[in-house]
């Protein structure tokens, strides 16, 4: 599964102007002042850091960015001190203005390679999202100062300047771990890869971002080591015997050697890893070395649900890395029962704002880029069905078929999990491919194509469920509808959710 697909399921919005509403967690250890979150009004707390002696360090690990005043007045502090500087995972915005106050700035290998980087745009409101071009040249003139006689003006020009919005931004790698990995600028956050500007030649210590290329050895502290978790719950069941379960696994959803031989080395190979397996007949899905336990899962079921050797089929997760995730999904299944039995229809027909927006205008085709977007207010073909028409429907004898296109955490309950069906490719053969897995995929979860069955994401400004809605009636579906507000305006009703039952990913 191309790894396009996770980028517009789990995209996170980069802020960067006024302060959020969360602020860093700041921690002194021995001789390194480790921080980790969004920048807030964090400057108080840096100061108190800095006063308790001994520190020559500062190392940020996987920080989204946030406050610019808060950034460039701890980028200065950590300048004027003298400190050195490190990155564990990503530093983006703020955080990378921080960094640069480093006199030695260096990567760490204590986060994996692929999630390790320095990104760096310009400021916005993190509210509207709208670029403040007044504020450029204040961050130009600290990364001109910080990067000396390595400061390329074109790359930060194109950095700072060159923003549709504030999901803009340079990405920066290890160049150790990760050299294959050039720079690259995306001028939006919805910005496909294969439109995004690379820096041949270029990498963080030409550009004058690190000063060493030689890796820092960290031992981070507990607060800061994350516990695992997939599709948002945290893994918490160990199985006893990992290779057990392999062995298990081999004999009982394999049919030919070269296939048990593989299995049972499959827990020796990279983490994240994960398998799924079909719901009926042998056969199974496998990820290694995905970027997170989430991700693996997305991809296992993916390779499960269209192995070329049998029909598609719908599948379940089954192991993540050491962890047996059976009971969570489980526990998914049961959610449904339990929202369904709390659901009471709402007073008002409409919540958040899902019928303004979007004016007269009328959808007839696929969107391939923007998916996060205002979408119309109509579409050709699909009816519009509002939230609490919806929760009438749920609790009506002869409930729709709802289906969740983004499907990866919470859910409204009684829909299926179809990820990637609201994706739509720009290249005709390439799409055909995709409506093929899609339908097969569909025709599973939705077998009556008289039936009504129902789209949504996560709000009125994802148009995921408008080209899913589209797709369907193309599919044949003919009483196919289209829920708007999506996620959003039913949490926005006060209704209840459940957990996502992953078993369909066409993506």
């Amino acid at each position: 599964m191309p790894t396009s697909i996770y980028c517009l399921l789990l995209a996170a919005l980069l802020a960067m102007g006024s302060a959020p509403s969360h602020a860093m967690t700041v921690q002194v250890q021995g001789n390194q002042v480790f921080a980790t979150g969004p920048v807030g009004d964090d400057l108080r707390q840096f100061e108190e850091a800095f006063a308790k002696g001994g520190v020559d360090t500062v190392v940020f690990v996987n920080s989204p960015g946030g406050d610019l005043w808060t950034g460039l007045r701890v980028g200065r502090l950590i300048a004027d001190k003298g400190y050195n500087t490190v990155v564990a995972g990503s530093c983006v915005s703020a955080c990378s203005i921080m960094f640069m106050g480093g006199k030695e700035r260096r990567f760490s290998d204590a986060v994996r390679a692929s999630q390790t980087l320095i990104g760096i745009h310009g400021a916005h409101d993190s509210e509207t999202k709208q670029v403040i071009a007044t504020l450029q040249p204040q961050i130009f003139a600290f990364y001109k100062q910080r990067m000396g006689d390595k400061f390329n003006a074109q790359a930060m020009n194109q950095a700072l300047y060159e923003m549709q919005d504030s999901g803009a931004l340079l990405r920066v790698f290890d160049p150790v771990r990760n050299a294959k990995t050039l720079p690259y600028h995306c001028v939006s956050g919805q910005t496909p890869r294969d439109k995004c500007t690379t820096l041949a030649g270029a990498d963080a210590i030409s550009l004058g971002l690190i000063t060493h290329t030689d890796l820092v050895k960290l031992d981070l502290p507990a607060s800061f080591t994350a516990t695992p978790t997939a599709m948002g719950k945290p893994l918490e069941v160990l199985l006893a015997d990992l290779p057990a379960y392999y062995a298990e696994l081999a004999r009982t959803q394999c049919t030919a050697e070269p296939c048990r031989s593989a299995t049972l080395k499959r827990h020796e190979l990279a983490e994240n890893r994960a398998i799924a397996t079909p719901l009926q007949g042998p056969g199974y899905g496998f990820s290694a070395n995905a970027d997170s336990p989430t991700v693996a899962v997305v991809r296992a079921v993916y390779q499960c649900n269209h192995d070329t050797r049998r029909p598609v089929s719908l599948c379940e997760p089954q192991v993540v890395n050491q962890y047996d995730i059976r009971p969570q999904f489980l526990a998914a299944q049961a959610s449904h029962a339990t929202a369904l039995s709390q659901l009471k229809v709402p007073a008002d027909k409409f919540y958040a704002n899902e019928e303004f927006g979007g004016g007269l205008s009328s959808a007839t085709g696929f969107r391939t880029q923007k998916l996060s977007d205002i979408t119309p207010s109509k579409l050709d073909g699909v009816a519009l069905i509002g939230t609490q028409e919806l929760a009438r429907a749920l609790l009506s004898a002869k409930p729709p078929t709802v289906v969740d296109v983004m499907g990866l955490f919470e859910t409204i309950p009684q829909s299926v999990a179809l990820v990637g069906a609201g994706v739509a490719l720009e290249n005709p053969e390439q799409d055909a491919e995709l409506e093929k897995r899609i339908g097969a995929l569909l025709n599973l979860l939705a077998p009556d194509r008289a039936a009504p069955v129902v789209f949504f994401c996560a709000g009125r400004n994802c148009w995921q469920s408008v080209n899913a809605a589209l797709r369907a009636t193309k599919l044949g579906y003919t009483q196919v509808q289209w829920y708007r507000g999506g996620l959003e305006s039913w949490v926005a009703a006060g209704l209840p959710t459940a957990g996502v039952v992953l078993r369909a990913v066409a993506r």
